[in-house]
């Protein structure tokens, strides 16, 4: 018994990267000149190799995909098949190629595959699409790399986003790493987004925390609200409105009350009032009648207005009614004047009979 459990620590030690090479099933691709080449431990020296290689040409591994992630990469308008994840085959040399995100009635993507593409000696492009996909190489060499872990592809992803050379692909390879289960992808993008990097970076960065690392990017988020700079801190309103964690909307009502910068305080209002729900109403009405601002007062407004109209129309109604602030009053009275509605109608017949 001991024996066979020394020799099946032997096969799983020794020959893990065999093992782990196998468990990776090639790609569907086609119009392509295919190899396949073991690379775990060494991406960043075989890609290294291949920029020396005339190109262009692909190269592609597989990686564990975030969990519960629900995603289609779509080629052009193509739509079929969405429920797993794939729309058609994916051309790779594409120039309409999107990512949509599907509902997650839609079995969820458990793997991705990670497409780099090389060209005169530069990478020029990555992609991610659910394994299992149809890749179209468009009559280029596709080298398949395996034995790839995930932490080792988060790091050398993370190692090509410096400088400001070319942004569209430090945006391409931030979203790659987002798409990681590895939560070294959280402590990545999370890193980036700290004060000792520009601010196109952080924003980025940032971005990614909020629409693809759930409640570890919602943590994140929350240690960057207290950001000594409020043009950052503007900008994590949003980035907080698009967390699936029902804790987001709690840290968006924070900041709407209680930022110290008006700008700040504005953009979290809009933010929390696209939200809807009772929390978030009670968010604006506060903000109407308590925030120190009038610019504020007016965006809580506007937010009321964006309401569904059964909702919106009795909270403008009371704020044009009652608000003791001549401009808060008069923005309430036009975006009534937005809705149409019989209600609106007839209180302005009513000032208008005074």
């Amino acid at each position: 018994m001991r024996q066979n459990l020394r020799q099946n620590w032997f096969l799983a030690t020794v020959l893990g990267v065999s093992v782990m090479a196998a468990a990776q099933q090639a790609p569907k691709v086609v119009n392509a000149q295919f190899h396949t080449e073991q690379a775990g431990g060494a991406l960043s020296a075989t890609v290294g190799r291949f920029q020396h290689e005339n190109g262009p040409l692909w190269l592609g591994y597989e990686v564990a995909a975030l969990t519960g992630s629900h995603f289609s990469s779509c080629s052009g308008d193509t739509r079929s098949g969405m429920d797993d994840g794939c729309c058609g085959v994916y051309q790779l040399e594409g120039s309409e190629n999107v990512y949509r995100s599907s509902s997650a009635e839609n079995a969820p993507v458990t793997k991705i595959d990670v497409l780099i593409r090389i060209d005169h000696g530069a990478i020029d492009r990555f992609r991610f699409v659910g394994t299992g996909c149809g890749l179209d190489a468009g009559g280029l060499s596709f080298t398949w790399l395996t034995g790839i872990g995930a932490e080792e592809s988060v790091a050398w992803l993370a190692s090509l986003v410096t400088g400001e050379n070319n942004k569209r692909l430090t945006d391409q390879a931030l979203a790659t790493i987002a798409m990681h289960e590895s939560g070294k992808a959280t402590t990545v993008l999370a890193g980036f987004a700290s004060s000792s990097n520009p601010m196109w970076l952080r924003e980025k960065a940032a971005f990614w925390l909020g629409a693809e690392r759930g409640h570890d990017g919602l943590l994140a988020l929350e240690k960057l609200t207290s950001d000594g700079d409020p043009e950052f801190r503007n900008k994590l309103a949003f980035d907080l409105s698009v967390n699936h964690d029902p804790a987001a909307i709690d840290d968006m009502i924070r900041m709407a009350k209680s930022d110290s910068d008006t700008r700040v305080r504005e953009e979290a209002i809009f933010w929390v009032g696209q939200k809807a729900g009772a929390k978030a109403i009670g968010t604006l009405k506060d903000a109407v009648a308590n925030d120190p601002e009038v610019a504020v007062k007016k965006k809580a407004v506007f937010a009321l207005s964006q309401l569904p109209k059964d909702q919106a129309v009795p909270e403008l109604l009371q704020v044009a009614q009652t608000n003791s602030n001549p401009a808060v009053r008069k923005e309430a009275i036009f975006w009534l004047g937005q809705t149409h509605d019989p209600r609106a109608l007839a209180y302005f017949e009513k000032i208008l009979e005074h």
